[in-house]
């Protein structure tokens, strides 16, 4: 009788476990670490979109080709995507695209953006305390770091 009972509760959990199929949300990533999850990544929502749509430029300035001063880079955020490109005729042209890994929003209209650039940087970008239309730069992930690691050059202006 315990073999029976015994082997029903395992075959109820061995169901129980498998579920009836799998279930997978598109706007939720896990990062692992070497203890286990370290941060549940959720994708942008359309709110989160708009906060961080339109085009925003460097603070740094390069010259162009014609002698023109334009910003190093201009930036559009684009799904879990960071581009970074110039202007050529008024149009967006990419240059290269940097992989977004945490967005959130911190508090009401601040948000915090960790990404990597394809070399393997990773940095912060963070909407500034007295300016929603600016995002500072940290050449780091960690917030312990970020007086150390911030750069000016690099942080973000809100163009339109």
């Amino acid at each position: 009788m315990k073999k029976a009972v015994v082997t029903a509760l395992v075959l109820a959990l061995a169901i129980g476990a498998s579920g009836c199929g799998e279930k997978k949300d598109e706007n939720v990533t896990i990062i692992g670490g070497a203890d286990g999850p370290t941060s549940i990544y959720l994708a942008p929502s359309s709110d989160k979109d708009e906060v961080l749509s339109g085009t925003w430029q460097t603070a740094s300035i390069g010259y162009e080709a014609d002698g023109d001063m334009q910003p190093e880079y201009y930036v559009q955020f684009e799904g879990l995507q960071i581009n970074y490109g110039h202007m050529k005729d008024g149009d967006f042209i990419v240059d290269h695209t940097d992989d977004i890994s945490y967005l959130d929003e911190i508090e009401p209209g601040k948000y915090i953006v960790q990404a990597e650039s394809s070399t393997g940087v990773q940095y912060t970008l963070k909407t500034a305390d007295s300016d929603n239309d600016v995002l500072e730069y940290y050449e780091t992930w960690n917030e312990d770091e970020f007086p150390d690691a911030y750069r000016g050059g690099a942080s973000l202006t809100r163009c339109n």
